[in-house]
């Protein structure tokens, strides 16, 4: 995928392969493709963003950090019915 080059700085064209106009526009349904490819970019955006949170929750989660919740969780008591 490439900006058209005679595109306008305001509103730029994007090229695309065969294949990938053909998969667009089968997934796209009724929708207009500009809008179709801006919810896909947002979707694509937040998914991205929720995968940094992750990866970065998942690396501070230390070796340290498991000893300490497992010894929390050792000492909290369980209510018992």
């Amino acid at each position: 995928m490439k900006v058209a080059e005679k595109s306008p700085a305001s509103r730029q064209t994007l090229t695309l392969t065969r294949s990938a106009f053909v998969m667009l526009d089968s997934m796209r349904g009724e929708v207009p493709k500009s809008v179709f490819v801006e919810q896909l970019l947002a979707k694509e955006k937040k998914r991205r963003e929720r995968e940094a949170f992750y990866l970065s929750a998942v690396a501070s989660y230390t070796p340290d950090v498991r000893m300490e919740t497992l010894r929390l969780n050792e000492e909290t008591p369980i209510a018992a019915e």
